[in-house]
């Protein structure tokens, strides 16, 4: 698409981008929580009252569109925020063991160190398919990983740790995008991966 100025460039990627609060007529209220340790488990619940209409996230809908049209009908969800919650179009259980696919959108594994998240993710990944979502912010948290091999793109570099790891199938279902605080990642973690069962 080509844009004539600065100006016209601007106004276009707040319409495309951006959620307009101005035209709000609900009234925009600072909520502070006394436990801000625990505030990803209702963050989308927080940011959803910033909305006038109703909706559903992309990246909620996708993770649940990949179980459904892809024949999961065994699936075992693992979260610690407030979104995956509903009537699905395919069976869900308590059981992982008993899973065709795991889900985990746990925002709290993404600060694991990295060998403990590679087994982590080797373990679930023994008993299922497994789709997972990590929060590229927290990933190596505690910089105790280092490989100088692995692409300069970040975002590339995760996948292809992730493969080096788990030493198998690595799908990336991201999307490439600068986090902005618009893409709800605080509420489902931005890096989705699918690994075939190991």
């Amino acid at each position: 698409m080509y844009v004539a100025n600065a100006d016209a460039a601007k106004a276009l990627m707040y319409r495309e981008f951006m959620y307009d609060f101005s035209k709000t007529t609900k009234p925009v209220e600072t909520v502070a929580p006394d436990n801000l340790y625990k505030w990803n488990r209702n963050w989308f619940k927080i940011q959803k009252t910033f909305f006038e209409e109703d909706f559903v996230l992309s990246r909620e809908k996708q993770i649940v569109d990949f179980a459904y049209l892809n024949g999961y009908n065994n699936v075992h969800i693992k979260k610690d925020t407030d979104i995956l919650a509903g009537d699905f179009d395919f069976n869900t259980t308590d059981n992982e063991d008993e899973a065709d696919l795991i889900i985990v959108t746990l925002m709290t594994i993404s600060r694991l160190p990295c060998n403990a998240l590679i087994n982590y993710i080797k373990q679930l990944a023994s008993k299922a398919d497994l789709y997972i979502c990590l929060n590229r912010h927290y990933l190596n948290i505690d910089d105790s990983y280092c490989d100088p091999t692995l692409n300069n793109d970040y975002e590339i570099a995760i996948k292809e740790w992730l493969q080096k790891g788990i030493n198998s199938t690595v799908l990336d279902l991201s999307f490439k995008w600068r986090d902005r605080g618009d893409y709800f990642s605080w509420s489902i973690p931005d890096r989705h991966y699918f690994i075939p069962k190991l």
